[in-house]
């Protein structure tokens, strides 16, 4: 096996626990709502940093620049969910803000020389989970 396919394995097995966590199960329930509230948002936050803690040590050690706030966001990305749904879990109720702190998020990586991690993080294949808003 490849390292690549490891890492893979590795990731996808992050993600099935990410989806078993309280806060995902919140997501779910809340998607056609507002955004979440504040302790659901440190609920998330909290299990977000549990299960991706490679991923957030890889964004950042390789773009200081992003934010907290942009790093959550890259690890919804990553786990695939839809951008309305990761929307609402930032605090986001427009596409647009959501289209807009993706291109910020690519502009620091790419002044950071980042792109091929934006592109990791942002190319994924979907996961069955949207919110239709």
């Amino acid at each position: 096996m490849e390292l690549n396919e490891l890492i893979l394995d590795v990731f996808n097995l992050e993600c099935k626990l990410f989806f078993r966590m309280d806060s995902y199960r919140l997501i779910e329930q809340k998607c056609g709502e507002k955004c979440l509230n504040p302790d659901e948002k440190e609920l998330l936050r909290s299990e977000i940093h549990y299960v991706f803690t490679r991923l957030i040590k890889t964004i950042t050690k390789a773009c200081p620049e992003l934010t907290e706030e942009d790093i959550l966001f890259c690890c919804l990305a990553k786990s695939g969910l839809d951008s309305l749904v990761i929307g609402r879990c930032i605090g986001s109720v427009s596409k647009q803000s959501v289209n807009q702190r993706k291109y910020r998020i690519k502009k620091k990586m790419q002044e950071a020389d980042c792109s091929s991690l934006f592109e990791m993080i942002f190319t994924c294949f979907p996961h069955p989970f949207t919110c239709n808003l």
